[in-house]
């Protein structure tokens, strides 16, 4: 049987609320991706142009505090507010402060620091939202067949937002691009609400599923295995992709000198991205999973990353670096976040919303500040070679990382062909 044919004999399965749910959650990726995918190129390109390449590793140690800051208050008050509020304020700000950069950047660039740090995390909760949402309301036999396409629809958001940055930069001005949040987000709440409606969490439902402890507090982490074998995944994933995205931004900053057409660039380069991800998204994850299960899953992927990997550091060059940022966000989008995302299913309601925000925004940024304090280290000795320095790093990572999911999934998928039942 094809996956096609799969997915709507899963599909005919559900309840007509399961079906609306699913619906609206489809559109709820797409305006995630969209707006990303049109803002996160004018806001690259914009710090490149006013204060260059160097100044990426210390805005993402910058990312630290604030992203702590908004953890603590998520972890705190979703038990009363619930997620669609806590959605709804998180979006308000995104709203602010984007509206707010494309005003002020002009006269005041200094707003462009805060906005690139504000992207980093916003978008993070977004996603993480829609993920928790979905772990608690699909169930796991229909996981394997329907987290693909959620995430597919989430690179055709892209790819649609990604058509200004990629073509129309240079004529609107990249600051103009920050405009189109207000509408798209707009958008965005209206499907989640009614995404919420047809989902199986409500309010008084999620505040009696949280366990009487300290908001924020990150004990449950590390007192469950697999939620701890999850953040090592996510740190590892994060610290390589800082590693390989400094370097491409001292690449474009070499190649590509003028503004917008670097915000043209880095779109098409996001396109590129999302148009391999939703391939491997729409087949590729589908097949995966049932050819290698979720450990043999996890285990490939770092190994496909560590053959480009090892390219990229014996024979480094703009365009291979422009290849392996493609490809490890393309693996990024689709694969590991698939895989990653069902490593979620068995948890408990706290961990899929709590303990997965600590893990998915605040882990997820802080390894990109781990990643920096080091490429920070290296540029104190390694002068000219600071790159190859950073290519072998990645090397290195990527090796943990294989050996990781080696010994922390084997308790828990001890075949590596075992899937979810």
């Amino acid at each position: 049987m094809s996956f096609l044919s799969k997915v709507r004999n899963e599909f005919s399965t559900f309840l007509p609320s399961e079906k609306r749910f699913f619906f609206f959650i489809l559109f709820v990726a797409f305006c995630v991706a969209a707006e990303y995918g049109i803002t996160r190129p004018a806001s690259n390109a914009l710090c490149i142009t006013l204060f260059s390449s160097k100044i990426f590793p210390w805005l993402w140690i910058a990312t630290v505090p604030l992203n702590l800051l908004v953890v603590s208050f998520y972890t705190r008050f979703l038990p009363s507010i619930g997620p669609l509020k806590m959605l709804g304020i998180l979006a308000s700000i995104t709203v602010a402060v984007n509206t707010l950069a494309s005003f002020l950047i002009p006269t005041f660039p200094n707003f462009t620091l805060f906005q690139f740090i504000w992207k980093d995390i916003y978008v993070l909760f977004m996603y993480k939202q829609l993920w928790s949402l979905v772990h608690s309301t699909i169930s796991a036999s229909k996981a394997k067949y329907l987290y693909g396409i959620i995430y597919a629809m989430g690179t055709v958001g892209t790819l649609t937002g990604g058509l200004l940055p990629s073509f129309f930069a240079k004529k609107l001005g990249s600051e103009q691009l920050f405009l189109f949040t207000l509408p798209i987000y707009i958008l965005l709440f209206l499907f989640y609400r009614k995404a919420f409606q047809h989902s199986t969490v409500s309010a008084q439902g999620l505040a009696q599923s949280f366990p009487q402890e300290k908001p924020g507090k990150l004990g449950p982490i590390f007192r469950t295995p697999l939620l701890f074998s999850v953040l090592a995944l996510v740190i590892l994933m994060q610290s390589s992709i800082a590693l390989i995205e400094y370097q491409f931004n001292i690449h474009i900053e070499q190649h590509v000198t003028d503004l917008d057409l670097r915000t043209q660039y880095v779109g098409r380069m996001l396109s590129l991205t999302n148009i391999l991800s939703g391939g491997l998204q729409f087949v590729g994850s589908f097949l995966l999973i049932h050819t290698l299960g979720i450990r043999g899953s996890h285990l490939l992927i770092p190994l496909l990353l560590l053959v480009n990997a090892a390219g990229m550091a014996f024979m480094p060059s703009f365009a291979l670096i422009s290849f392996s940022i493609v490809f490890i966000k393309a693996i990024d989008f689709s694969l590991f976040g698939v895989v990653r995302e069902m490593l979620y299913i068995p948890m408990k309601l706290d961990e899929k919303f709590r303990a997965k925000a600590v893990i998915d925004v605040f882990a997820y940024r802080t390894s990109k500040a781990l990643a920096s304090l080091f490429i920070l280290g290296l540029q104190l000795f390694a002068g000219m070679q600071l790159l190859a320095w950073v290519s072998y790093a990645t090397v290195a990572i990527l090796i943990l990382w294989a050996s990781v999911v080696w010994f922390l999934l084997r308790k828990h998928y001890p075949a590596p062909a075992k899937l979810i039942d």
